[in-house]
């Protein structure tokens, strides 16, 4: 089952448990879902149209006739990694509003934040704590054969390509700098 159909059976469960809170998280993300599913589709119409104006250049009619042909499916469905990454990027909004809502003083508002947080995590597949991590950046950093603060430009693209969707770009980025500053 993917993300969305896990989405759509917990909001049903969610409201009938009467649990305003995750409803409202779960709808939240089911429409950045369609909204980025709806992207999609616009970026993909709008690559047909471009390599249509190019293969019928000069010729208006052509062109037009092309693009009246064109079918694009508006609700196909995003891949399990597209999903992923528009929920990660509900929770880093959600981060940055709880950051902004605490230096605000409205601790009230950054808590709501912080159990949406909660609720979209489930959704994703566990991170790697800093923990886990190190080893496996100082091993990427043992394979690179770099060290000091200065090769943190060539270790976090490596990092960042190998780790994506299992920790967090901020946690990768804190463990390479400690490895690196005292290796």
């Amino acid at each position: 089952m993917n993300i969305q159909e896990r989405l759509a059976n917990d909001l049903k469960d969610a409201m009938r448990a009467g649990d305003k809170m995750r409803v409202n998280a779960i709808r939240a993300a089911r429409a950045a879902l369609q909204a980025a599913q709806l992207d999609a589709a616009k970026q993909r119409f709008d690559a047909a149209v471009a390599e249509i104006e190019a293969r019928y250049a000069g010729d208006p009619a052509a062109i037009e006739a092309a693009k009246a042909n064109i079918s694009i499916d508006s609700h196909a469905a995003l891949s399990e990694a597209e999903q992923e990454a528009v929920i990660a990027r509900e929770i880093k909004r959600r981060r940055d509003a709880v950051e902004i809502y605490q230096k605000a003083g409205r601790t009230d508002l950054a808590a709501a934040e912080e159990a949406e947080i909660a609720v979209l995590s489930e959704y994703l597949p566990k991170m790697l704590s800093p923990e886990e991590l190190r080893p496996l950046v100082a091993a990427v950093i043992a394979e690179l054969g770099v060290s000091g603060p200065s090769a943190m430009g060539k270790v976090m693209p490596v990092l960042l390509e190998r780790f994506k969707g299992r920790a967090e770009n901020r946690i990768l980025s804190q463990v390479a700098r400690e490895l690196l500053s005292t290796g």
